[in-house]
């Protein structure tokens, strides 16, 4: 697919993962940031690393590459994204309480869509959501139908869960000629192998070692 092409039908995803004020700080520089992809000899895998604390996704699929459009990667011909936004510290985080982790993600997915709708002015429709555990994880799956009138994008799919003080995402533009079902299922499957680290991680050296096998 060419670049342009990609970049037009991805835009409504890039801006649906920017920051929000009253969630995260609106306009501080380095708020959001995407996780990388680091591919090896026989595996690859999708990570991030934070000065105190990191995370690692395996990605047990054959055909993994980068897509055209930076902070993206396409799995199996499906394009996907990951991506970390602050939960702004104003806000009384207990990570004991999975009604509190519930109600910050549902907080996290209404403003994501409050920018959708009132700054993009785009209206989604058919919004469904699930709770998923995986791996003693908590994951808020969500999806929404595009407006009918957008020729390519049918829908979009994401799946959500906090990492320490940030929110974690994985979603996916489900084209109309494609499955959705099959973009959620890779998004779950690829949350149920989440490992996160109290500490930093260095990504070098660890595509350097998948490298070598």
């Amino acid at each position: 697919m060419k670049f342009l092409s990609t970049l037009t039908i991805l835009t409504f995803t890039f801006s649906l993962t920017a920051p929000f004020s009253g969630f995260s700080q609106k306009n501080e520089a380095g708020e959001d940031v995407h996780a990388r992809l680091l591919q090896g000899k026989h595996s690859s895998v999708i990570a991030y690393a934070g000065k105190d604390h990191s995370f690692t996704i395996d990605v047990p699929f054959k055909t993994v590459k980068p897509s055209d459009v930076p902070g993206f990667i396409t799995i199996d011909k499906q394009i996907i994204q990951s991506t970390l936004v602050p939960v702004d510290r104003s806000i009384d985080r207990n990570p004991n309480s999975p009604t509190r982790e519930k109600d910050l993600l549902l907080k996290y997915m209404n403003y994501e869509l409050g920018y959708y709708k009132k700054k993009l002015k785009q209206n989604y429709s058919n919004l469904q959501t699930e709770w998923i555990t995986l791996q003693g994880r908590l994951f808020l799956v969500w999806y929404f139908n595009m407006p009918e009138n957008y020729k390519l994008v049918s829908r979009q799919v994401y799946v959500s869960t906090l990492f320490y003080d940030q929110v974690m995402d994985l979603n996916a533009p489900v084209f109309k000629t494609d499955d959705w079902g099959k973009a959620r299922n890779m998004l779950v499957r690829l949350a149920g192998t989440m490992k996160t680290f109290s500490k930093h991680l260095d990504l070098v050296a660890m595509e350097s070692k998948l490298k070598k096998g």
